[in-house]
């Protein structure tokens, strides 16, 4: 690979990353996002099982078909969509329009996955029982250490941290935000009802179902194929009750504070929104033109 081919991966990476994050901040959010972010088995699976020589070139042309697939087929939606945006920063942002933007990022972001599936599955059908083992056992250390590392802090230091993340990614977004508007990021801070334990117990289902799924992968391939396409592009389909509850929660509370902070931006905050937003399409705009 040369730097130029490494550079446009990182580009085209850092625009599809950025769009889902100002998609999730115009709508669905960390409540959607943040759960789905542990299908993404190809960013860190290397670093979850030992892969043999052959596995891991089969992994390499995955992630070079998929990264090829975002730039020739998704790259001038995620311009639209960003363009479409910033209109509606222009206007002003209604909860409407912001349901509306979190179920597109939704279609997007299912898209993402549906199309990594298959190539994922097909490494998923040669692993040995040892590197299921050792998948599975990685999984379960990464969940637990993410546990941990929420479980050991205070109330106080969930919400400081809470507020200083969220603070930071909206102003990436608006530009500094005013005493009042940093009042409203942290009032939502302090009051947002965490998930985490439910997360805990929907992830050991998700972890089960996996473990199950694997041990037939021998078995008939078109079931197989469907459980993991499942697992990797539908985990929503897999949640207990209680965490599509948290989730729902969670993510209507979202948009109540996006809109109080779009009614409290400044013009001067809405035309760097509205900038960025179409600075950014148009690095998209550019990356899909030199597809091919």
């Amino acid at each position: 690979m040369t730097r130029t081919d490494l550079h446009l991966r990182r580009r085209i990476a850092r625009s599809l990353l950025a769009v889902l994050l100002l998609a999730g901040l115009a709508g669905c959010g960390a409540s959607l996002v943040y759960p789905r972010l542990d299908s993404l088995v190809g960013l860190y699976v290397r670093g979850l099982v030992s892969l043999d020589g052959s596995q891991s070139a089969s992994l390499a042309r995955t992630l070079e078909h998929n990264l090829e697939w975002h730039r020739s087929e998704e790259l001038e939606r995620y311009d639209a969509f960003l363009q479409g945006l910033a209109s509606q920063v222009r206007a002003g942002v209604t909860r409407a329009s912001l349901e509306d933007a979190a179920q597109q990022a939704e279609v997007y972001w299912r898209r993402i996955f549906e199309q990594a599936a298959p190539g994922y599955t097909s490494l998923a059908v040669t692993l040995s029982d040892r590197q299921v083992r050792e998948l599975l056992a990685s999984l379960q250390q990464a969940d637990e250490e993410a546990w941990r590392d929420y479980s050991e802090r205070t109330l106080d230091e969930r919400r400081t941290r809470r507020e200083k993340s969220l603070r930071k990614n909206i102003e990436r977004v608006t530009g500094p935000l005013s005493p009042q508007q940093r009042e409203l990021v942290r009032d939502y801070a302090r009051t947002a009802r965490p998930f985490m334990v439910e997360w805990r117990e929907n992830r050991r289902l998700w972890r089960e179902e996996l473990a199950a799924t694997l041990r037939v992968r021998s078995g008939p391939r078109a079931a197989f194929d469907e459980r993991m396409r499942v697992l990797i592009a539908e985990p929503d389909r897999l949640w207990t009750p209680g965490y599509r509850n948290a989730i729902a929660t969670s993510r209507s509370d979202f948009l109540d504070l996006l809109v109080q902070l779009d009614a409290s931006l400044t013009p001067q905050q809405r035309a760097v929104t509205e900038d960025r937003l179409l600075t950014l399409a148009k690095e998209v705009r550019d990356l899909a033109r030199r597809r091919g």
